[in-house]
């Protein structure tokens, strides 16, 4: 993972109101915290903030914050949460965690699937059930994806956790048991399988009832 710097201002008034004026004028309120130092309150410029969102590392990206005026508040920092309206989608929020490059953090990672499975060829439905692995690892270490091949995969064969390549310096956190993508057959033929049987028992069953008459 690249270190990108990222420039924000500290900010003294807290509050939904003041909160809302700081979004006006195109920067976004935030909260730096953990580590040694209190937690700091700041603004980021909009544009900055999107294309740091809109990068490789997305939500989770790792940042230089360079507080202006303030050098001695720098630091590392991994983005933690972003609050967005939930109806408009704008930013409302973001919340930073102070990290050092020499320990090991707690972060996600997204999982793309690669490959056709020739279980879907064959009528079958690809799931992806698990879209990001929780890891643990140093800052610059955190890795952009995680792919996975599911070329390979049958109808009703499953990926789980345990299954994939993972970097080196890198430790799992999410359970190994859990299943990241299945080839399953499709909901339609299988709601068919329990009609088609029941017809079949019912035609039977009245085969049998006219041979009986027939014999009465």
């Amino acid at each position: 993972m690249e270190l990108q710097n990222l420039t924000v201002e500290t900010r003294d008034s807290k509050g939904r109101g003041p909160a809302r004026q700081t979004r006006a004028t195109g920067r976004v309120p935030a909260v730096v915290y953990g580590g040694d130092a209190e937690p700091l309150s700041v603004t980021i410029n909009l544009r900055d903030f999107e294309k740091l969102l809109h990068g490789r590392f997305g939500s989770h990206a790792v940042v230089q914050l360079d507080v202006a005026g303030k050098p001695e508040c720098n630091s590392p920092a991994l983005l933690k949460s972003v609050q967005r309206h939930p109806l408009k989608g704008f930013v409302l929020h973001a919340d930073f965690l102070r990290i050092r490059l020499d320990q090991r953090i707690e972060t996600v990672v997204p999982i793309e699937l690669t490959g056709q499975p020739i279980g879907v060829v064959s009528g079958g439905v690809l799931e992806h059930q698990l879209r990001e692995l929780e890891v643990e690892c140093l800052a610059l270490d955190v890795p952009e994806k995680i792919l996975v091949d599911v070329s390979g995969l049958q109808i009703n064969d499953t990926v789980h956790v345990s299954e994939l390549a993972i970097p080196e310096g890198i430790t799992v956190l999410s359970d190994p048991d859990r299943p990241v993508a299945s080839v399953i057959v499709p909901r339609a033929l299988t709601e068919a399988a329990p009609a088609e049987a029941e017809g079949a028992e019912g035609a039977e069953g009245e085969e049998k009832e006219g041979e009986e008459k027939k014999e009465g």
